[in-house]
């Protein structure tokens, strides 16, 4: 008696896009719009810290 049965398929590790559903360039593809908010956000968080550091430096100079 065989423990094996021929015709069913053999275990194989699953690739990237059967792993996560997608690509990360099809990812991005599909979320440009979101990405470049993001980081136009980021941008003028970080353009009003940078700013907001200058002015308290000048208080303290004065």
């Amino acid at each position: 008696m065989s423990l094996f049965q021929e015709h069913l398929p053999k275990d194989r590790p699953a690739t990237r896009e059967e792993e996560w559903g997608f690509t990360l360039w099809e990812f991005i593809a599909d979320n440009w719009l979101y990405l470049i908010a993001i980081l136009l956000i980021l941008g003028i968080f970080l353009y009003a810290r940078i700013s907001w550091r200058k002015r308290q430096n000048r208080r303290k100079q004065n």
